[in-house]
């Protein structure tokens, strides 16, 4: 199904292209373990707090996290593991990802991204990256 983007160009990404697999295992029992993902991405209380908007008092990770917060952090889960599936799993590369400055993001980094709430940008960028890994190998695979 071919569907339009934002820019008007047609795209084929499918409905659940942006939702990855739990490739670092972030999920027991269907909730996050949402201190590993902070972890992960080197994001403290402080920038959690003001990436969901609440006072850095409340910014907690266990069953009474503050519902911005945790749906934060399942975004920045969801980008860590359609990264990992880059990385095949490997949680070390995913955090040197999110922590290193990328060209590509006019040379900040992924962190420094969802710190300043460009989460949606990063998404987007990850996306169009792997659909661009993909055709890559499909024209391979042709070539073949």
């Amino acid at each position: 199904m071919s569907t339009l983007n934002p820019s008007g160009r047609s795209s084929a990404r499918p409905i659940t292209g942006h939702v990855a697999n739990d490739v670092l295992g972030f999920y027991r029992e269907e909730h996050p373990d949402y201190r590993r993902v902070a972890d992960l991405v080197k994001l403290s209380k402080e920038d959690l707090s003001k990436l969901a908007k609440v006072a850095k008092a409340s910014v907690r990770f266990d069953e009474a996290i503050p519902t911005a917060v945790a749906e934060r952090l399942r975004e920045i889960a969801n980008i860590a593991n359609l990264v990992a599936e880059y990385f095949n799993g490997d949680a070390q590369k995913v955090g040197l990802w999110f922590e290193l400055p990328n060209p590509i993001l006019g040379n900040i980094s992924p962190r420094t991204m969802i710190r300043g709430n460009r989460y949606k940008r990063l998404l987007n960028f990850v996306l169009e990256a792997r659909e661009a890994e993909s055709a890559a190998l499909d024209t391979r695979r042709k070539r073949a």
